[in-house]
């Protein structure tokens, strides 16, 4: 009977905790993330937020207390009220118990707020310098801003003047942190093609800014080490047995260096082929319709059939299987423009020597 009573009791202190603020923000008519004016509205957040029935503030004579204007569990939004001054919001219960934000708020004069409609860039921040299409790794841009409240931001990542791609980033906060992220590929499915970029953001009615811009390349040399090209035996349309030509490109490279996908997209077929080709695959490139053939790996491919593949995911190692048993470890390469066995191949190594240059 003592045990019981005594885990009620704690039960009983442990519902009646009082709201606990863990950090503050201003949302509109902000100076800065912790810097708002009388009127102003600043989000608490915490832990049993859910029942505070008023946030006090201090003032010139006391405490000075505010209605919130929107509760929950972890939340609850105030306008700051008239006579408030610098100091720790406390959101309070019915019973008057709270504690207070760990951050200062600093109640400015109005007119050291930004003039309504304002919309200063406080920084921007691309990575990386050098993306690929659709790969893992995304192009990400990381931005703050300066204004009176939220607002709607436009981002165009452009290429030469050109937009390739435009978003509406809705009811941003000014001065926190934000992030938008691309993958390279344009509304309609297709690859952006290689060049420079750089982004462009600006608010309804306001001047643009710029970033920094980078460098967007639309595929990966396959062959992550070191490596060569071989003779003429290796190169595409170089006679082999039984009247057949060489359909591609061979890389020499150690056995066990790992092969990626140039390019991304859904692998279309896989296999063995102990005589030949021996641990093959076919690639399609996301948004057009070239296919490209992998072989000779150590293993089996390690990606399979409707598989999705990102560029520069890994999708084998060099090997010497199928007829490279007798030369030695390379990756044999072919690309298809119409796709695997429709019309025919294309000599590779014009590709392959423009993708190692940015490798």
């Amino acid at each position: 009977m003592i045990a019981l009573g005594a885990a009620a009791s704690s039960h009983a202190t442990s519902v009646s905790r009082p709201p606990r603020a863990t950090d503050i923000q201003c949302l509109e008519r902000c100076a800065g993330r912790h810097k708002a004016a009388v009127g102003s509205k600043v989000r608490l957040d915490g832990r049993r937020l859910a029942r505070t029935t008023e946030v006090d503030f201090r003032g010139e004579s006391g405490q000075v207390p505010a209605t919130p204007t929107a509760v929950n569990g972890h939340r609850v939004d105030v306008i700051v009220p008239h006579q408030a001054r610098t100091g720790h919001p406390r959101p309070m219960d019915s019973g008057g118990h709270g504690t207070a934000a760990p951050h200062v708020l600093r109640i400015v004069p109005a007119r050291r707020l930004p003039a309504p409609g304002n919309f200063d860039l406080l920084g921007a921040r691309v990575r990386p310098h050098k993306a690929f299409v659709d790969a893992h790794r995304r192009v990400s841009l990381r931005y703050r801003f300066r204004s009176r409240g939220a607002m709607n931001v436009k981002v165009k990542v452009v290429r030469g003047g050109r937009a390739a791609k435009t978003w509406t980033e809705r009811s941003k906060l000014p001065y926190k942190p934000h992030r938008l992220r691309w993958n390279g590929m344009l509304p309609a499915g297709h690859a952006a093609p290689r060049g420079h970029y750089r982004f462009k953001l600006k608010a309804p009615g306001r001047p643009g800014h710029a970033t920094h811009g980078f460098r967007l390349l639309d595929a990966k040399f396959p062959v992550r080490g070191p490596h060569g090209y071989g003779g003429a035996v290796q190169r595409f349309g170089a006679p082999r047995s039984g009247g057949r030509v060489h359909q591609g490109q061979d890389v020499f490279a150690s056995c066990g260096t790992r092969v990626v996908a140039a390019r991304s997209g859904e692998v279309q077929a896989r296999g063995s082929d102990p005589q030949l080709y021996g641990n093959w695959v076919v690639i399609d490139g996301r948004g057009t319709r070239t296919d490209y053939r992998y072989a000779h790996f150590l293993h089996p491919a390690s990606v399979h059939d409707g598989e999705r593949v990102r560029t520069g995911e890994r999708i084998g190692r060099v090997g010497k299987t199928g007829n490279a048993r007798t030369v030695g470890c390379m990756l044999h390469f072919e690309v298809w423009p119409s796709g695997w066995h429709r019309g025919g191949p294309v000599d590779p190594l014009p590709f392959l020597k423009r993708w190692d240059s940015w490798s």
